[in-house]
């Protein structure tokens, strides 16, 4: 698998299609698809773009190295069991998130009412 190969694969686990995935780094959906046949070459800058927008370990989209994604966790001052909640929550839909949020917000008003 190559760096083409990888920036489709990483496209389709974001769920985008190839114009939304370059809106947000400002190319046009044709030159992801270019890009993502390997009839055209991905730049440095690209990469950065893509890397910055989607949280993608640079590593990964140029050489295959795991993981996929850059842990954004590692930066914060918090215990391993707050970093695995965090990572747990980024996987889960919309309507989930809103449920766990909710849930949250009662367990606090209840413990800020004791």
């Amino acid at each position: 698998m190559d760096i083409h190969d990888r920036l489709k694969l990483l496209r389709e686990e974001l769920n985008l299609t190839t114009r939304a995935f370059g809106a947000a780094i400002n190319m046009s959906g044709g030159a992801i698809t270019n890009m993502e046949k390997g009839t055209r070459n991905i730049t440095e800058r690209t990469i950065r773009d893509v890397c910055r927008e989607y949280n993608v370990n640079p590593d990964w989209l140029v050489n295959g190295t795991e993981p996929m994604f850059e842990d954004m966790t590692n930066d914060l001052d918090i215990d391993d069991e707050v970093k695995q909640l965090a990572k747990q929550y980024s996987l889960l839909n919309d309507k989930d998130r809103e449920l766990v949020k909710r849930m949250i917000d009662s367990l606090a008003e209840k413990v800020n009412h004791m």
